[in-house]
């Protein structure tokens, strides 16, 4: 658990295998105070953090995929509006 309450690496575990410690407790954390303010974290924004955090995506290829996952939920919004 984290102070928020929330702990990523417990709610999806098999993320963060093979990640180092050190990268585990800094995504852990960034999610922690995101909970802290109300969001709840869910699986495609952990395995995109975690992929980056951990050098298995570049930062392109993170900020491609974020815009991505930002555009599809406006589509949705507008869809639903």
């Amino acid at each position: 658990m984290t102070a928020a309450g929330v702990n990523v690496s417990e709610l999806y575990p098999d993320l963060f295998v093979g990640v180092d410690e050190a990268v585990r407790r800094r995504v852990v954390s960034n999610f922690g105070s995101d909970a802290h303010e109300g969001w709840k974290p869910n699986r495609p924004d952990v395995e995109l953090m975690v992929g980056y955090a951990s050098g298995r995506i570049s930062k392109a290829e993170y900020m491609r995929a974020a815009f991505a996952e930002v555009e599809d939920s406006r589509q949705h919004i507008r869809a639903a509006g």
